[in-house]
C-alpha cells in the first residue's frame, strides 16, 4: 500500500507580495492567492479520512518556480542590514546594475530575497506550517525561476520562515498543533531536478527542455570562473533586464500567452510607452545576453565543464545512467529547437510578405476605381482577399508545424527512458503554465 497520498501543484511564482508599510501588494508579483491557497490546503488535510485517502498523510510536491527570485527587485536597507548581505553601509556603493534590476544570486543575496518573499506572503508561509504541523510532508523542486534553491541557506531560510509563520499565526488564533523545527527539517524536501516514486509518478519542472530556461548543468548551476553565483540562461536574463520593466508599466502583461499576444496589444493600445521600454530596456539585455555568451564560449574552448549531469548532490532518485538518459533528452530536446526558432521566424516574414502584398493589391484597386475597367478593380479586390486568406493559412500551418507541445513529447521520451525498469504510471511536468491531461 502507498505510505501517501500525492497533492502536485507548480509556477506559483511568489515574489514581493503584500507590503505591510506601504499596504500594497509589488507590481511584479504574480500570485495574489495566499488567503486560496491556506483554504486549499485545509480542504484536502480535512478528506484524507476518506475511504480512497485511507487515512494517508499528504506528499505535496511543489513541481518548480514556487519562487520568482528574479522579480525580487528591492534593496535591503541601507546599514547593518546591507552590510550583512552585501558588506557595504550605503546602497550607493552598490554596481548599477544591482541599483536598478535587484541584487544578484549569491547564497547572500537570494537568502535575503526569500525573507522579503517571506514577509509578503505570511499567509502562505503560515498554511504550509499548518500542513505539515498535520503530518503531511512537503518536497520542493526548484524550477528555473526559483533556481535559488541550489543553496543550502537558502533551503534552510524556507524551513525556517515556514516555521516563523506558522507560530506567529498560531499564536495570534490559539489554534493548530505544535511542530518543532527538527520536525519541520523532517517533513520539508527538497529536489535539485525531478522527483520519482517506482510504478507510480515522475514528476520535473520541465524548464530543461526548452533553449531559453536550460542550464548547462541543473544539479550545479554555478558560474564556472565564479562558482558563488548562478550562471543565469538567456531567459532569465530576459526576465530580469527587460520583462520585469514591461511589468512595471503593465502588471498584467506576464498572464497574457502567447506573449506575442501581449505585444500586439501594447503596441495596439499604448504605443509609445511599449517602444520606449523596449528600446531603453533592450539593449541591456542584449548586452547582458552577449557576456554570457562570451563566458560560455570561452568556458566551453577551454573545458571548463563537461556537458551533462556531474556527480548529483543531494536526492536524485534515480541510477546515475537513468539521470544521464534524461540529460541527454533534454539536451537533445534544446539543440533540435533551432527549428522551432526558424519556423517562428519564418511564419512572421510570410505573414508580413502577406501582409504587405494584400496592402499593395488594396491600394491598386483603389486607385483603379477612377482609372481602370471596373474588371481590374474587382481583380485587384480578389487578390486581396486571396493574399489574405494565404496569410491566415500560412500562420496556421506553420503554427501546426512548428508550436506543438513540446513538453508532450519530452513525457513520451521520458517514459521510454524509464521503461521497463523505472516505469511510473504519471509524468507530471509544468513550466509551460498550461494545463493539460494527456495519455501517452
Amino acid at each position: 500500500m502507498e505510505e501517501h497520498n500525492l497533492l502536485i501543484v507548480s509556477d506559483l511564482h511568489l515574489s514581493e507580495g503584500w507590503d505591510p508599510a506601504s499596504g500594497k501588494f509589488s507590481r511584479l508579483e504574480d500570485f495574489l492567492f495566499d488567503d486560496a491557497f491556506a483554504r486549499f490546503l485545509r480542504y484536502h488535510e480535512g478528506i484524507k479520512g476518506q475511504p480512497r485517502f485511507g487515512g494517508r498523510p499528504w506528499l505535496l510536491v511543489i513541481n518548480g518556480d514556487l519562487f520568482d527570485f528574479l522579480q525580487v527587485v528591492s534593496l535591503p536597507d541601507e546599514g547593518r542590514l546591507l552590510r550583512t548581505v552585501k558588506g557595504i553601509e550605503h546602497r550607493k556603493e552598490l554596481r548599477i546594475n544591482e541599483r536598478d534590476y535587484g541584487l544578484g544570486t549569491t547564497a547572500e543575496e537570494s537568502e535575503w530575497k526569500l525573507k522579503r518573499i517571506a514577509r509578503g506572503h505570511q499567509r502562505f508561509f503560515a498554511a504550509l506550517g499548518w500542513f505539515v504541523a498535520h503530518g503531511n510532508h512537503v518536497a520542493v523542486i526548484k524550477g528555473n525561476h526559483d533556481v535559488e534553491l541550489h543553496w543550502p541557506r537558502v533551503q534552510e531560510r524556507f524551513i525556517k520562515e515556514v516555521g516563523r509563520a506558522y507560530i506567529r499565526e498560531r499564536l495570534m488564533l490559539d489554534g493548530g498543533p505544535p511542530i518543532s523545527p527538527e520536525e519541520l527539517r523532517a517533513r520539508i524536501h527538497f529536489y535539485p531536478w525531478f522527483y520519482h516514486e517506482p510504478e507510480r509518478v515522475y514528476v520535473e519542472h520541465g524548464g530543461q527542455y526548452e533553449a531559453a530556461n536550460h542550464f548547462r548543468d541543473f544539479l550545479n548551476p554555478v558560474l564556472p570562473d565564479d562558482p558563488e553565483r548562478i550562471e543565469l540562461p538567456w531567459g532569465s536574463l530576459f526576465v530580469r533586464y527587460l520583462f520585469n520593466k514591461v511589468e512595471d508599466v503593465h502588471p498584467f502583461a506576464d498572464n497574457i500567452k502567447p506573449a506575442t499576444r501581449y505585444l500586439a496589444w501594447a503596441f495596439r493600445k499604448d504605443p509609445l510607452q511599449t517602444i520606449e521600454v523596449l528600446v531603453t530596456r533592450g539593449w541591456v539585455f542584449l548586452r547582458a545576453f552577449w557576456n554570457v555568451a562570451r563566458k560560455t564560449a570561452v568556458s566551453a574552448l577551454h573545458g571548463a565543464r563537461k556537458q551533462g549531469p556531474q556527480e548529483q548532490p543531494g536526492p536524485v532518485p534515480l541510477p546515475p545512467d537513468v539521470a544521464r538518459q534524461i540529460a541527454a533528452l533534454a539536451q537533445q530536446q534544446v539543440d533540435a529547437s533551432w527549428q522551432e526558432w526558424t519556423g517562428s521566424a519564418i511564419r512572421a516574414l510570410l505573414s508580413l510578405l502577406m501582409a504587405l502584398i494584400a496592402a499593395t493589391f488594396l491600394a491598386l484597386a483603389a486607385l483603379s476605381v477612377t482609372r481602370n475597367p471596373w474588371w481590374m478593380t474587382a481583380v485587384y479586390l480578389i487578390a486581396t482577399v486571396l493574399a489574405y486568406f494565404l496569410r491566415r493559412g500560412l500562420k496556421r500551418s506553420f503554427a501546426y508545424l512548428f508550436e506543438s507541445n513540446y513538453l508532450l513529447r519530452v513525457a513520451r521520451g521520458l517514459e521510454k527512458t524509464l521503461k521497463p525498469d523505472h516505469a511510473v504510471r504519471y509524468i507530471v511536468m509544468g513550466h509551460d503554465h498550461q494545463a493539460a491531461l494527456e495519455r501517452l
